[in-house]
């Protein structure tokens, strides 16, 4: 860089060359001290780039030379040097043409070399813009200004093309009536007075009436704040006032209002082709990005909006650290430590992989990337685009499944031409026939052919299939070894995309084991495949027909339904291939306790019936019946090791006495069976005609049921539970009772099973729950002192509800705290439940709620599962309490109870107790509550209040 320098201080000019040769050491500086011996070395000695000059000099100021240079047009970039007062002279310079100034002052000498480069840069860029000339309005009226205007521009700024016009309606006629209208000038410079109107009023048409933006200047002698303020406001875009000094500002000012609505139209342009892009980028099927490299990994600096759209994922997080890394597929990730490795390899990298969609789910992606590296050829970034491929992919792996199924389907395929040559077969074809995949392409497939079928039937098949593109029906083939074979054949004419017939499909079945199993299919039609007893369907039709021989004969018949008794128990806990070994070795017992003629089958599950003919009295159904519940007495020892003892009931019903019709023995047959169970199980019953009646009175104690829900029938009684060692209060429990509207009340024994049943124990006990929860609530706002609230939880809730939500839900609308609530849950619901069980339970005591196991003793136990349900309290059925002084049974039972809750940490409370002899026992065993007539009934509300809350 070569830098004249203009300056009549040495001392200054000896700073400066200093600093310039620490900082740009390459630049070349000379010296002039004044204005006339710089103008003479510019004119002698071409090859400078920078002029620096002081403003104060012998024999003028910088300003002067600033101007020469600027008339000379002179392509050289001007920096003015000031001391620190001189800053408005500065602004002036800058205004008069100058490329930058510098003051001297603090570290000016280290700001200098940069100040040149910037200087110089604008300077070439500014010589280049005004090689386009611009076209200038100019409206003056005033002849003298007007030469004096253009002489000055035309000798120191030629590329302002000037043409003037006198008056305001002549501006107006030489501008465009409305945007968009093609235009000659790019500048406007007004006169503020002209004849006509004057600068303010054209502004406002060009601006309000024609929304022109092309920008305005405005020359005016009067000074006056007020004009330059609205004229701003108008949208003059400048504003000079005629000082002595002001046409070297004039080509300045110019040049910066052309350059400022040329920068306006540019971001205008740019806006538009951003929008237009985002539009592109919105509908395009790919997402492009950028990567660069931060602290050594690769992260997303630019992403399309169109990711959320294509991936389902937000902008904002894919340009969070480590986001496209956590989101590739677990099967993906080695992707992530291999992708620097790629880029060393190459500056091209295409992979295919999948990725995880914003909800989860899985996409392909195709990942196009093309490193960019720095000068030293370092990775920089990686500029790319992400394609969603999933349909490809899918597509690819549908064709890829379809010549998979094709190939390892055992119907054999084969594909011939439009002439009959075969041009493809599968495996099949060459397992089925014997002839080898090279062995069969291109020849015509007749020569399988078995010599059954007459030359007619293949006519038929081969006009069906030109018709229709379709034929199917059995045809006789011949194996590669001579054997005939039948196999099942399905043609079909496959037409290309333009509709045009291009192939022949052929797809056979070999059907000889068909034919030869149709006899094994008929038979199982008939009879249970498990137990391989007769099924429902020949058991009925032997019924049927034994029916119309009683009928001719004169005879009896007995039809007896009998059903395992918790069987269900069995196999939840110890699985269905064991439950399926059980029916087995029960039908087995069966069989051998009936004689020949008799008729043995399974209806399904764990039902069984045995038909009888010719019984001459019930009492030898009654033998019968009585036989087959003692064969199944032994315990059965089965192949999983297990020893497992299971008891049926047996219902019985009498052709003619109980019905003429085989489905109405049936029916009571298994009324009967229901009868049994309910008496105990393990035995058998006749049908009588209560049971009718019986049936009757539950299907209107439903009704009733029912109708009791919607008339709020059902009402709360509370029993006391008791501390055995000292009688005081610790709770109550909640049992629902049923009192009808003028009617006697109904025992739970009658209703309870038949809610259960129907499933409108669902909202009845949670009508119980919320009733108890609330009168507990209400307790405890009275202060009143009554420990915990209990309340049973059925079968049909535990399994069908989600009891965790109801909870929360009934202990936030009645605010009873979740410690004061007791649940009890049945030791038969439980093991039921298994595992299931267990989860709940878990969920349950996460609430607050205290668990209690109601009954136990009575049901399938396992002391494995209780270890790890999560319970408080287990209560003794009452069935132990009520002989605890006289049997001893009873009574180890009880003590057994009380042992192991101790050792599992597990109060105990015992139910039923009616007697002070039994209270005894229990506080000699340990027991901690009790509860039972001994104290009280179940009492309602108010009753409980009176006799244990206020007065006890």
């Amino acid at each position: 860089m070569k830098v004249l320098y203009v300056e009549d201080n040495p001392l200054d000019a000896d700073l400066v060359r200093r600093g310039l040769a620490r900082g740009m050491p390459a630049a070349v500086l000379e010296l002039a001290t004044s204005v006339a011996r710089g103008i003479e070395r510019l004119k002698l000695e071409p090859g400078y780039e920078v002029v620096v000059a002081d403003l104060a000099l012998p024999d003028g100021s910088g300003m002067d030379l600033l101007n020469w240079v600027r008339e000379q047009r002179l392509p050289l970039a001007f920096v003015v040097l000031t001391g620190s007062g001189d800053q408005g002279a500065a602004v002036a310079a800058l205004k008069a043409g100058a490329d930058d100034y510098l003051v001297k002052d603090g570290d000016y000498l280290e700001r200098l070399p940069r100040t040149l480069e910037v200087a110089l840069n604008r300077s070439r860029a500014e010589l280049a813009h005004r090689s386009r000339p611009i076209r200038v309005l100019y409206a003056e009226h005033h002849r003298f200004d007007i030469d004096l205007t253009r002489r000055h521009l035309q000798h120191g700024a030629p590329h302002l093309r000037i043409r003037n016009v006198a008056t305001a309606d002549e501006v107006l006629a030489n501008l465009p009536a409305a945007p968009g209208q093609p235009c000659d000038y790019d500048v406007v410079l007004l006169d503020f007075l002209l004849p006509g109107m004057n600068a303010l009023d054209i502004t406002k048409v060009l601006r309000e009436e024609r929304r022109l933006d092309l920008p305005i200047v405005m020359v005016t002698g009067q000074g006056s704040e007020e004009i330059a303020a609205q004229a701003l406001r108008l949208g003059v875009s400048d504003y000079l006032v005629k000082h002595d000094g002001y046409l070297h500002e004039l080509p300045l000012v110019l040049d910066k209002v052309f350059r400022e609505a040329e920068l306006v139209r540019e971001r205008a342009a740019l806006r538009q082709t951003s929008a237009r892009l985002q539009e592109v980028l919105a509908t395009s099927p790919s997402v492009n990005y950028t990567m660069e490299l931060c602290d050594g990994a690769w992260r997303l600096t630019w992403v399309s909006d169109n990711l959320p759209r294509l991936a389902g994922h937000e902008v904002a997080a894919a340009l969070q650290p480590g986001w496209w890394a956590s989101c590739l597929h677990p099967a993906e990730q080695a992707l992530a430590r291999s992708l620097p490795v790629d880029l060393r390899a190459g500056t091209q990298r295409v992979r295919e992989y999948r990725f995880l969609r914003g909800d989860g789910e899985t996409m392909w992606l195709r990942d196009e990337g093309r490193l960019v590296r720095d000068g030293e050829g370092a990775p920089q970034r990686i500029v790319g685009v992400w394609s969603d491929i999933s349909e490809q992919r899918a597509a690819t792996e549908c064709l890829r499944l379809n010549a998979a199924v094709i190939e390892s389907t055992h119907d054999g395929v084969l594909i011939t031409d439009l002439e009959g040559r075969i041009v493809s077969v599968n495996r099949a074809f060459t397992v089925v026939t014997g002839y080898e995949r090279d062995e069969v392409i291109g020849r015509n497939p007749r020569f399988l052919q078995s010599g059954r079928h007459d030359r007619a039937h293949y006519q038929a098949m081969w006009a069906a299939l030109t018709q229709t593109g379709y034929w199917q029906g059995e045809l006789w083939n011949r194996r590669r070894n001579g054997e005939l074979y039948p196999e099942w054949l399905t043609l079909n004419a496959v037409r290309n995309e333009a509709g045009e017939l291009s192939h022949y499909v052929g797809v056979f079945t070999d059907i000889s084991k068909l034919k030869q199993t149709e006899a094994r299919l008929e038979y199982l039609a008939h009879h249970d495949p498990l137990t391989d007893l007769p099924n429902r369907l020949l058991v009925l039709s032997r019924l049927e027909h034994a029916l119309e021989v009683a009928q001719r004969r004169g005879k009896r018949v007995a039809v007896m339904f009998l059903d395992l008794d918790r069987f269900k128990t069995v196999n939840d806990s110890l699985g269905h291939s064991v439950g399926d070994e059980l029916l087995c070795e029960v039908a087995g017992r069966l069989r051998r306790r009936l004689r020949e003629e008799d008729t043995l089958g399974r209806l399904g599950g764990d039902e069984f019936m045995v038909l009888l003919e010719q019984v001459e009295a019930p009492g030898d159904a009654a033998i019968v019946a009585q036989n087959l519940i003692e064969g199944l007495a032994e315990p059965f020892s089965l192949s999983s090791g297990h020893e497992v003892f299971i008891h049926v009931s047996v219902g019985i019903s009498l052709y003619p006495d109980d019905g003429w019709e085989f489905m109405e023995l049936v029916r009571n047959a298994d009324a009967a069976m229901y009868r049994a169970k309910s008496q105990g199980r393990n035995t058998y019953g006749f049908y009588t005609e209560d049971l009718t009646r019986y049936a009757s009175q539950r299907l209107d104690l439903e009704t009733r049921l029912r109708r009791a829900l919607a008339q709020e029938e059902f009402v709360v009684f509370y029993q006391p539970v008791l501390s055995v060692a000292d009688g005081r209060l610790l709770g109550a429990e909640a049992l629902v009772r049923w009192q009808p509207a003028g009617e006697a009340m109904i025992s739970p024994v009658e209703f309870i099973p038949i809610a259960e049943e129907t499933g409108l124990i669902l909202p009845l006990g949670e009508w119980v729950l919320r009733e108890a929860c609330r009168q507990a609530q209400a307790w405890i706002s009275a202060g009143l002192a009554f420990g915990s609230m209990a309340v049973n939880l059925s079968a049909a809730q535990f399994k069908r509800q989600d009891v965790g939500s109801m909870l929360r839900e009934v202990l936030e609308e009645t605010g009873l705290p979740a410690g004061r609530l007791e649940l009890e849950i049945t030791e038969s619901n439980l093991m039921d439940q298994g595992e299931r069980a267990a989860a709940m339970l878990d969920r349950l005591k996460e609430l607050g709620l205290r668990l209690a196991i109601d009954d136990f003793g009575t049901g399938y136990s396992s002391l494995a599962y209780l270890k790890r349900f999560a319970i408080d309290k287990l209560k003794i059925d009452r069935s132990f309490v009520k002989d605890l002084a006289d049997d001893r049974n009873d009574l180890a039972i009880a003590a057994a109870v009380v042992a192991m809750a101790r050792a599992l940490e597990i109060s105990v409370q015992a139910e039923g107790v009616e007697t002070a002899s039994q209270l005894a026992l229990l506080a000699t065993l340990g027991c901690g509550a009790y509860q039972g007539y001994l104290c009280s009934p179940p009492v309602p509300a108010a009753e409980f209040e009176a006799r244990f809350l206020r007065h006890r």
